[in-house]
């Protein structure tokens, strides 16, 4: 742990390639373990596939059976299928490499409404998902058979995550309360206190824990999300909360820069011993970092992409895709087209490129 910001940059700072412009605004995506695949949820109700084995990516037909917004989409770490949720409640396990091929299963009303997280176990056979109807879900990934149920009683769930030995869910709120269910007894065994990314302000709550990941040795919860300044026109600093696994105690607060930052939308660790993560917040103010946790700034840092909503990593370790969205989307209807007409916002898929692995030794 010993490398300088200068070594860290020479390292591991990535290049910009040329992005990629989908018709559509997606929420999420990820790389299948494969490394031939780039999988994003779409608000138009596909998972968007992108050829990502060339150094290009290309658009391959998408895959349909959703309703509304995909949410997120998870590849299983083998085989060729992943699992996907949308805004009306739907959980389905499907092909990536044959788009005609039926679902493996599917499950139209997992939720009664939106499912706004669904996350893959360590081991591969669990999936756990979680919305609106402030209930958490754990699913068997063979059939799509519900194995377990959980409330969150006063505030619909935002994020879900799986301990690293598999035995345990934890669930974000929208408060900021984070609850660990033990899945053997369905007992809540630890809670951590995130309320300090919750405002409630002109009437709305705002903010909330909204991305949960395990440090990879499992000693550490890291919980993204908001300090809100105020509802209404939502304002507030990008935040990453770092609690001990064990005790539940805050150890580290992390700021990512003024009330124009938003929220922390997603986390990634890459082997090296680094968190690559995103910000999204108003008016178009987005950032790519990359940091470890034990210093006291990023060592890279980009504000070039507006509104960044997922990083995904390859497994070859050498491309980095980021969802954005596209430039003067501010939503204001000051940005007409030639004929009048006030376009959709749109994703663009920006790819990055990192040094060659052999750099990529833990530090």
């Amino acid at each position: 742990m010993n490398d300088d910001i200068a070594s860290l940059q020479t390292r591991f700072t990535p290049k910009e390639g040329k992005p990629v412009k989908l018709d559509r605004q997606l929420s999420a995506a990820r790389f299948t373990a494969c490394g031939k695949y780039l999988l994003a949820a779409g608000h138009d109700g596909l998972v968007r596939r992108l050829d990502a084995s060339g150094d290009e990516l290309l658009e391959l037909k998408p895959l349909a059976g959703h309703g509304g917004w995909v949410q997120r989409v998870v590849p299983l770490p083998t085989g060729d299928v992943a699992c996907s949720a949308d805004s009306w409640g739907q959980l389905r396990c499907m092909s990536f490499v044959d788009e005609a091929a039926a679902p493996r299963w599917a499950n139209v009303a997992a939720h009664a409404g939106w499912i706004l997280d669904l996350a893959l176990s360590p081991n591969g056979k669990l999936i756990a998902t979680c919305g609106v109807d402030r209930a958490v879900r754990v699913w068997s990934v063979a059939d799509g058979s519900k194995l377990h149920e959980f409330l969150a009683p006063e505030w619909e769930a935002l994020s879900v995550t799986f301990t690293p030995d598999d035995a345990s869910v934890l669930a974000g709120d929208l408060s900021g309360k984070v609850r660990q269910w033990e899945l053997a007894s369905g007992k809540i065994t630890r809670e951590f206190d995130a309320s300090v990314l919750h405002k409630r302000d002109r009437l709305q709550d705002v903010g909330g824990a909204r991305r949960l990941l395990f440090s990879p040795d499992g000693t550490q919860l890291l919980c993204g999300g908001t300090k809100p300044k105020g509802g209404g026109f939502v304002q507030g600093s990008a935040t990453l909360l770092v609690f001990e696994a064990v005790t539940g105690q805050l150890s580290k607060t992390i700021d990512f820069g003024g009330d124009e930052t938003g929220y922390v939308t997603d986390l990634a660790w890459h082997p090296a011993g680094f968190l690559m993560l995103t910000t999204s917040g108003q008016p178009g103010n987005g950032k790519l970092v990359f940091r470890r946790l034990t210093d006291d700034a990023a060592f890279f840092e980009t504000t070039k992409l507006p509104n960044c909503h997922s990083v995904a990593l390859h497994p070859s370790l050498q491309k980095l895709a980021v969802i954005a969205t596209n430039a003067g989307s501010s939503g204001n209807g000051r940005n007409l087209a030639k004929d009048g007409t006030y376009p959709g916002n749109y994703t663009p898929i920006h790819v990055w490129t990192l040094p060659s692995p052999e750099a990529a030794t833990p530090m």
